[in-house]
């Protein structure tokens, strides 16, 4: 089988965007393609398994549109670390590389009128695997975490910057949220 690049898979996504208006539709569109840009891993390097001992992840950038949108990066994710519930304000798909991801999704309950105050409810759960492609919507709000015992790496592809899309993180416990920035490698 013929390697499968970041710039085919760029290309590809692009011309999806062209076609497609809508985040679900787009989403679905790039599930595969994402599975098998993550399968093929001819441009994978060793240092995509870095990790940001702060953050406990570490976030590689692959690709950036000028503007900021399109933007896909490969995550990895330290044993035992992860990150609290947070949306994304864009589309996003993921597909695993190595390892495993355990996803927690969460319902908002409150009406957003409170600044700084977020009532969630957990709804269901589910782990990503090599092989596995997922999609999120731009209000969806999720919390990850590396329960193995190795790294777990997987391939991130969003509809803008996460950066650049004004979205948030969450304290479920304590019913807070506040902006999200983080760390890029690049």
């Amino acid at each position: 089988m013929e390697s499968y690049t970041i710039a085919q898979y760029v290309a590809d996504i692009r011309a999806i965007a062209s076609e497609e208006t809508e985040d679900a539709k787009i989403g679905e569109r790039i599930k595969p393609l994402s599975a098998r840009l993550a399968a093929d891993k001819s441009w994978f390097k060793d240092k995509y398994r870095k990790i940001d001992e702060e953050q406990g992840f570490g976030l590689h950038l692959l690709h950036e549109e000028d503007n900021h949108d399109l933007a896909v990066f490969v995550i990895a994710w330290g044993a035992g670390r992860g990150v609290s519930a947070h949306n994304h304000k864009t589309w996003a798909v993921v597909a695993g590389i190595e390892g495993q991801e355990h996803e927690t999704n969460y319902e908002r309950l409150d009406d957003h009128s409170e600044q700084g105050f977020a009532d969630l409810k957990k709804t269901h759960a589910k782990t990503l695997y090599p092989g596995t492609a997922v999609c999120c919507l731009p209000e969806d709000i999720h919390a990850v975490f590396n329960d193995g015992q190795e790294t777990a790496v997987s391939l991130h592809t969003y509809g803008h910057h996460l950066n650049h899309t004004g979205r948030s993180i969450f304290d479920v416990e304590a019913k807070t949220e506040k902006k999200m920035v983080v760390k890029i490698h690049e």
